[in-house]
């Protein structure tokens, strides 16, 4: 079980002044989430609604394996992210997988990140079926890459909207049939598919998770994905401290906030 925190702003502030309330709450967190931690932006200029900047903006990235909150280079990461879209994770991990570079996200894909937090059983069967689908390859052993791979996989077959990846019905999808694979192979769904998805000029936040398997220890809104818009930003965030005035994204639904713009799709459940 890990944490999520992703924003878009009016203009590149750096994510301190973005986010001056919560960022400290948030990196509190990390006593418990304690494994690792990642930090993504990208730079301004380019990539806003409406851009016509054809060269590739590649996400910065910084990610360390020690504890956020003891963490200099991670004071350093966050004090330096500045970017209209930055996100940030920190890791919990699941038991029998490495603290290594390679398994602590965000994952990069291009100009992609990826941030997942929860888990689900695994199997060989499992991890041969879903990269059988032709995704992104791991570079890593986690559950959270071989989500990453179906939804590339997803991604991959759906047409373009307005010419660009419908990448919150990619994640949608790509949730579906992962849940239908752990239900034929273990009997229960995942326990948690909570992620964010950022382009040069999107955030997608995406919502699912199985109460019955929620830590016994924590609250019932563990799962919970959060979010907030206000005139300049647009947050969304895990639980575990004071949120007010956030809603909750529902159950398998999405959500997509526009660089530039800060304009706001909801996606429902599909076959809703």
């Amino acid at each position: 079980m890990c944490r999520l925190l992703g924003v878009v702003s009016r203009g590149a502030l750096p994510l301190p002044e973005v986010v001056p309330g919560e960022l400290p709450l948030f990196t509190a967190l990390s006593e418990r989430h304690k494994d690792g931690w990642g930090v993504a932006s990208y730079p301004a200029g380019t990539g806003a609604d409406g851009g016509d900047d054809p060269a590739p903006m590649l996400p910065l990235l910084r990610r360390g394996t020690d504890t956020a909150l003891a963490s200099n280079d991670y004071g350093e990461a966050v004090a330096e992210a500045r970017g209209e879209v930055i996100v940030v994770h920190l890791r919990r991990a699941s038991v029998g997988l490495a603290l290594t570079p390679e398994n602590t996200h965000p994952f990069v894909e291009g100009e992609m990140t990826f941030s997942h937090n929860g888990q689900f059983d695994l199997s060989d069967e499992l991890r041969e079926r879903i990269l059988a689908r032709g995704g992104r390859a791991p570079l890593g052993t986690t559950d959270s890459e071989l989500f990453l791979s179906l939804v590339t996989a997803r991604a991959g077959e759906l047409s373009p909207r307005e010419g660009q990846t419908d990448w919150a019905l990619a994640i949608q999808h790509a949730a579906a049939e992962l849940t239908a694979l752990t239900m034929e192979l273990f009997g229960r769904p995942p326990e948690s598919l909570n992620c964010l998805l950022t382009t040069p000029g999107t955030l997608v936040a995406f919502a699912q998770h199985d109460p019955p398997q929620a830590p016994a220890d924590q609250p019932a809104e563990v799962y919970d994905l959060r979010w907030r818009a206000d005139h300049d930003r647009v947050l969304v965030s895990s639980t575990g401290y004071p949120q007010a005035g956030f809603a909750t994204l529902a159950q398998g639904a999405a959500l997509t906030v526009h660089r530039g713009s800060l304009r706001i799709e909801e996606h429902p459940p599909l076959g809703r």
